[in-house]
């Protein structure tokens, strides 16, 4: 028992330093969590001390994102898989895998819940869900309060909003760190970042390109000012605009980033919306790139000689294809990749429990 404690206190002294660097400090929910080793939560997270490839991988968020995730990585043929190099070989890449998708309607747009909410709400519903996610059990209907209906856990998380990084995935982390749990959490954001900071060449003119929803909470401006902060990057600025509903993605995009007064030649452009055509945006950018097209005399300008265009969905796609296979976690079960649904729904009563989560068959319009 003494060996436990001092363990987690050293475990704890560790994150401390990391919250002083990041000047952030977890939510009590987490603390509380991995200071009581005898909780059902923290012997849960810690059962995943390793992580069963025989998981799914779970995709949470808004229904719309979540359904548009999981047709991707369904879809994903990027990789010849025997050697893993980027190369169709005309086989999925996520052969004999489930995609899970938590599929939240209730506190959904996460702008303005947080608004709505006492400051860290989506922070202890990141958590939550990540608790949910690799809990082996889920609730039969609005009237199973206790989680009576198994279900296959997760062995990676998506986190497929902007808010859910900005506000919750520090706080996952810290949870995982001190339990233990080595169940990998990817932000498809958080890799738009990454590109744009964490390589040996650094962007500093960026454009944002992202779905409608985001624009005005400021979230990727918030994502983008803290990732140059964690990266000592000084003087990174950003334009975000939404993906137009009709037309194309990047003449729309330049259009808006004109019309706000901007002149400076961007470095990068980053597409943080899984429904754009990135074939369409590549010839596009071509056509702007060549001295022989109008779209060159127009948009030209706004390249700088080194510009490099960036996709999440690319992104992810890779990120979570080298996690499965460099931790053999892929299932290599020989089957069509598939999916399956969640839904985030209010209990009918007061419950310890801040949602519940029904397998989408099994709830009543």
């Amino acid at each position: 028992m003494k060996r436990n404690i001092l363990v987690l206190l050293a475990l704890f002294a560790a994150v401390s330093c990391t919250v002083r660097e990041s000047g952030r400090d977890t939510i009590g929910l987490v603390k509380a969590i991995a200071a009581d080793s005898d909780s059902p939560e923290h012997k849960l997270l810690a059962s995943f001390s390793k992580v069963p490839s025989s998981g799914d991988i779970y995709i949470v968020g808004a229904p719309e994102s979540c359904a548009m995730i999981s047709r991707e990585f369904i879809e994903c043929d990027v990789f010849e898989n025997a050697r893993g190099r980027l190369q169709k070989d005309g086989l999925k890449d996520f052969a004999g895998e489930t995609f899970a998708g938590m599929y939240d309607e209730v506190f959904t747009p996460y702008e303005a819940y947080a608004a709505a909410n006492d400051p860290g709400a989506v922070r202890h519903l990141a958590v939550n869900y990540a608790l949910a996610a690799l809990s082996p059990t889920c609730n039969m209907s609005i009237y199973d309060l206790d989680g009576n209906k198994e279900k296959n856990p997760a062995k990676m998380i998506v986190l497929s909003d902007p808010w859910l990084l900005y506000e919750g995935k520090f706080d996952i982390d810290t949870l995982f760190t001190l339990t233990g749990c080595k169940v990998p959490v990817v932000s498809p954001t958080a890799l738009l970042m990454d590109s744009v900071f964490g390589g040996e060449k650094k962007y500093f003119n960026v454009g944002i390109l992202c779905d409608s929803t985001h624009i005005s909470g400021g979230v990727y401006r918030a994502v983008f000012e803290a990732a140059a902060k964690e990266h000592d990057i000084v003087g990174a600025r950003c334009f975000t605009a939404a993906t137009p509903y009709e037309g194309g993605a990047v003449s729309a995009f330049f259009e808006a980033y004109m019309e706000a007064g901007n002149t400076d030649p961007l470095d990068a452009l980053l597409i943080d919306d899984w429904s754009v055509d990135m074939e369409a945006v590549r010839y596009k950018l071509d056509a702007v790139r060549d001295f022989n097209r109008e779209e060159y005399l127009r948009y030209g300008k706004l390249l700088s000689p080194d510009f490099t265009v960036f996709c999440s969905s690319e992104l992810t796609m890779t990120a979570c294809y080298g996690i499965l296979r460099d931790r053999s976690l892929f299932t290599h079960r020989i089957a069509q990749p598939v999916s399956t649904s969640y839904l985030v729904k209010l209990s009918p009563e007061a419950s310890d429990k801040q949602f519940l989560l029904i397998p989408s068959e099994n709830v009543q319009d």
